[in-house]
């Protein structure tokens, strides 16, 4: 694994290159517009007081160490920065999905790798090839892992997050294969993370510890810390610890590392609805049952969602208290997307979620979860599938099957609907001025020589 990190050559396929801008367009978009989550200003507050680093500055001249806090005017040193972008990004719940590996990725690469670049000047195509590297080192572990190690509990955006953060950080900083080994060995000290968090404030906190993780362990080995060498095969290593699969599981997975490559093979899923991806097939059904046949809200006697036994592990809140439990409610989603014919940020404003209409519907709502989808299934035998059926006032029944919903890599958003997702994001948290040709420059972020050039822009609040 860490000679592939070190050694693989850089020179990546259009498309996968494309898929790279793609995840940092839709990534920053996440962390612009969940800036002002109570959880990320909170993880602002609990760091700064440890500053921006020595001889760090401000703006244009900033320093070593001083990164930029994505929709804010602060600036802080890099691991700090990693982590309050990356718990911004992952805040509501809007942020890419890697499938294989059951973790949210970009949220977790996207703040690691912009932080270090701009500390250490990186080019954007050395971003999108640390974002390349980083997505293939989480996907191959979740291979070889999943779907036991997610279903055990393990939040993988963090356990599997600060391996794949340390790859990408230990390729930008060009570490060879003994120091980026020690960087992954490092990282796997540092992986943790329950899925009890689902539905709290440290849930998002996840993806920013993951990125701040991995700028530490690679920052560690490229001083000389030492690691383990045999951490993953052994035993008592990261895989069987984790998930007690067997290393051949990840023997095989580590014979396909770039062939091709990860970003291609299993590809993003970029969020079209703001919430667990769980709820995602779920929610295309009832869209797609109320479109299709017009009825009204009022005329549903009752809703069953037959689901995975994951997705039932994971949407635990039938009666949620706030937008943050809302996220992960089956109840609430399909009753909020019943009613607006919808589902977007607005849903999760305190108003909407405590509408009459939306409590009346709530007990109507049942979820089960389908015996021929177990949680422990290998990742190559996992069916992803969701039924919904719809009760009538009338007596009769309605019901709509989805495998891949809108946004899954098989169907994939447009770069136009991920254009709009960014602007529509954006709105208001940066300079009017800035916010298109921002957009313009993430989609060229390629030909940055300095990342700098353009994570300048992209710290200030529409009224500063």
């Amino acid at each position: 694994m860490a000679t592939w990190i070190a050694e693989a050559p850089r020179a990546w396929s259009e498309n996968a290159l494309r898929r790279a801008e793609a995840a940092f367009v839709d990534t920053v978009a996440c962390m612009l517009v969940g800036a002002d989550d109570v959880a990320a200003r909170r993880v602002r507050a609990a760091t700064a007081p440890w500053g921006m680093g020595v001889g760090a500055g401000t703006g244009t001249d900033a320093g070593v160490g001083a990164a930029t806090i994505f929709g804010t005017p602060e600036r802080q040193a890099a691991p700090w920065a990693a982590l309050a972008n990356g718990t911004a990004a992952h805040a509501l719940d809007y942020d890419d999905v890697l499938e294989i590996a059951n973790a949210h990725v970009s949220a977790v690469l996207v703040p690691a790798i912009l932080a270090l670049g701009e500390e250490r000047q990186a080019s954007g195509e050395a971003c999108l090839d640390a974002l390349i590297v980083g997505v293939e080192i989480m996907a191959r572990l979740g291979e070889a892992m999943n779907m036991t190690h997610y279903f055990l509990g393990w939040h993988t955006t963090l356990t599997l997050g600060s391996i794949a953060a340390a790859a990408s950080a230990a390729r930008l900083l060009e570490l060879d294969a003994a120091r980026a080994s020690a960087a992954i060995s490092a990282a796997t000290s540092m992986a943790s993370g329950s899925k009890r968090q689902f539905g709290t404030m440290t849930k998002p906190v996840h993806a920013g510890l993951a990125a701040k993780n991995g700028i530490l362990a690679a920052a560690m080995a490229e001083t000389g810390i030492t690691a383990a060498e045999d951490i993953f095969e052994t035993e008592r290593g990261f895989v069987v610890l984790f998930a007690g699969t067997p290393v051949e599981r990840l023997d095989a997975a580590m014979d396909r590392l770039g062939a091709p490559a990860a970003i291609e093979q299993h590809g993003l899923w970029q969020k079209y609805y703001p919430c667990c991806a769980s709820a995602h097939r779920p929610l295309d059904a009832i869209l797609s049952l109320r479109s299709e046949i017009g009825f009204a809200p009022g005329a549903v006697e009752s809703i069953d969602a037959l689901v995975s036994e994951v997705a039932a592990q994971n949407l635990t809140y039938p009666a949620p208290e706030d937008a943050m439990q809302a996220r992960f409610s089956m109840h609430y989603l399909l009753a909020s997307a019943l009613i607006d014919g919808k589902l977007t940020l607005d849903a999760f404003e305190p108003a909407a979620l405590k509408r009459a209409q939306i409590q009346a519907l709530l007990p109507k709502i049942t979820m089960t979860a389908d015996p021929a989808q177990p949680g422990n299934a290998s990742t190559d035998s996992t069916i992803h599938r969701a039924e919904v059926t719809l009760r009538m006032a009338d007596g009769s029944t309605l019901s709509q099957a989805i495998t891949d919903p809108k946004g899954h890599p098989l169907q994939a958003l447009a770069e136009q609907e991920l254009s709009d997702k960014f602007l529509s994001c954006a709105a208001g948290l940066l300079l009017a001025e800035d916010t298109n040709s921002v957009l313009v420059a993430l989609w060229d972020i390629r030909n940055f020589d300095q990342i700098t050039k353009l994570t300048n822009r992209m710290g200030a609040p529409h009224d500063a």
